[in-house]
């Protein structure tokens, strides 16, 4: 997906009183997670720009985000990601946001979680997102997805690109699945991240279609 940005043209040389002309320069998006089978096309996301803008707020500088990852600072990423949803789910207990924030759905920046030691599956997600990219991930390689599971119905959950693959830190407090182990349970539908913001959509596959008069073949 393109983005236009304005951006002003110089004067023509020697036409000193001409109106400055407004030259559009395109930017291509960033690519987004394409997991299992998905193609992640880039969305302009209004109705979450809200939500998104609280949860993408910086923690990096957070005394409590620094406390919290500083025993992983020497692990690998594979261990880093074990590390951040295990902690995590250890120090934040689940509250809903009814209770919490007197609202149906409400995300909490990372700041806002570490100091009340609360949140939901958006809030916890929120939180592990911060976690990593302090840790040192790259932005683009961590998404906040909102799926849904065949069993536990809709979900939040952080996926993480390490090595090319995407790894799912839900909250479930279990170790961390690489997506394509639960292909057909997991699906889906938005992700959100630092660099955009993106819907999931798979190909169409088009029906057989038989000519009429074609010989049929038989085994």
């Amino acid at each position: 997906m393109l983005c236009a940005c304005g951006a002003t043209a110089a004067n023509a040389a020697g036409s000193p009183t001409r109106k400055p002309v407004e030259r559009p320069i395109y930017v291509t998006a960033i690519a987004g997670p394409n997991m299992l089978g998905t193609t992640a096309v880039s969305i302009r996301a209004d109705r979450f720009s809200g939500s998104l803008s609280q949860a993408l707020q910086d923690a990096s500088q957070s005394p409590a985000l620094q406390r919290m990852i500083a025993p992983a600072r020497q692990l690998t990423p594979l261990q880093q990601v074990a590390y951040v949803q295990s902690r995590v789910h250890a120090s934040i207990r689940w509250i809903s946001d009814a209770t919490e924030w007197g609202q149906h759905d409400y995300w909490a920046s990372a700041t806002q979680t570490l100091a009340r030691g609360a949140g939901d599956m958006e809030d916890r997600a929120i939180l592990m997102m911060h976690a990593l990219r302090a840790l040192g991930f790259r932005p683009g390689d961590l998404f906040l997805t909102l799926a849904r599971d065949r069993v536990g119905g809709p979900l939040t959950v952080l996926a993480a690109r390490v090595n090319g693959r995407y790894l799912i830190l839900d909250d479930t407090g279990g170790a961390p699945f690489p997506v394509d182990a639960r292909r057909n349970e997991f699906q889906p539908i938005l992700s959100f991240g630092w660099t955009g913001a993106w819907v999931h959509t798979r190909p169409l596959v088009a029906p057989a279609v038989r000519v009429a008069g074609a010989p049929v073949t038989r085994k």
